[in-house]
């Protein structure tokens, strides 16, 4: 595991190779379940029987490797100002339009959109199980893709304030998830959460990365072995 993390040798294929070995559905941790402050799951108010069909939507889990080689994870910080989310961390991602040719297709082209990655250099590897959003009604589709080299990445001004790379080892370390109060407008909530550059990282973003994290306890040994072939060069 520790060249994947620093991009050694056919990391890519051993992400595409974890994606297609986790058991599905991939497990949950149940700290990222909300609960009310009585330590109550919310789960019976989302009813999702009660709900109209979920409009789709797909994101972009993105690996690439960093200036020093470190497999690197891009996060988007939404404006303050925005209706929808403002100020969460997410992945790059939105709904998929009629004009797009498949979700995948959806999931390019908003990481084009908001951090200004080619769809061209992206390697899709494999998705992660759909997460359903009960506040805006998606369901979301996560794919994993990957780039030989680190992009240059643009954010997108009105929409992106700002983009926090996240190694890839600190999200596979054991202290990465932890549990926060989290409070809103007239309510408050428990979960679990991830902190990386000063910003937290909850809600489906952090379901995704948590999968994401499953997935990657597949990984084979064999894969890491310094010296490979690098893989596809993308």
């Amino acid at each position: 595991m520790e060249g994947i993390l620093r991009g050694e040798g056919l990391w890519q294929e051993a992400i595409a190779d974890a994606l297609r070995l986790v058991p599905r559905p991939i497990a949950a941790d149940p700290r990222l379940l909300p609960r009310d402050m009585d330590d109550a799951p919310r789960g019976d108010r989302w009813d999702r029987s009660r709900f109209p069909p979920a409009r789709a939507a797909s994101t972009l889990l993105l690996v690439y490797p960093a200036a020093d080689g470190s497999l690197t994870i891009p996060l988007t910080v939404r404006h303050a100002a925005l209706r929808n989310h403002a100020g969460e961390v997410s992945l790059p991602g939105g709904a998929v339009d009629p004009a797009d040719a498949s979700a995948e297709a959806a999931a390019l082209r908003e990481a084009h959109e908001e951090v200004g990655v080619e769809p061209g250099l992206v390697r899709v590897l494999g998705t992660l199980d759909p997460v359903w959003i009960p506040v805006s009604n998606f369901e979301l589709q996560p794919f994993v893709g990957a780039i030989a080299r680190r992009p240059v990445l643009r954010p997108h001004v009105a929409e992106v304030a700002s983009i926090v790379e996240m190694p890839l080892a600190h999200l596979l370390s054991e202290a990465a998830l932890t549990e926060e109060l989290i409070e809103g407008d007239g309510w408050r909530l428990q979960a679990g959460v991830y902190r990386y550059g000063g910003q937290r990282i909850w809600g489906a973003t952090a379901r995704i990365l948590a999968m994401f994290t499953c997935a990657m306890q597949q990984v084979p040994s064999a894969r890491s072995a310094p010296g490979a072939d690098g893989g596809a060069d993308r």
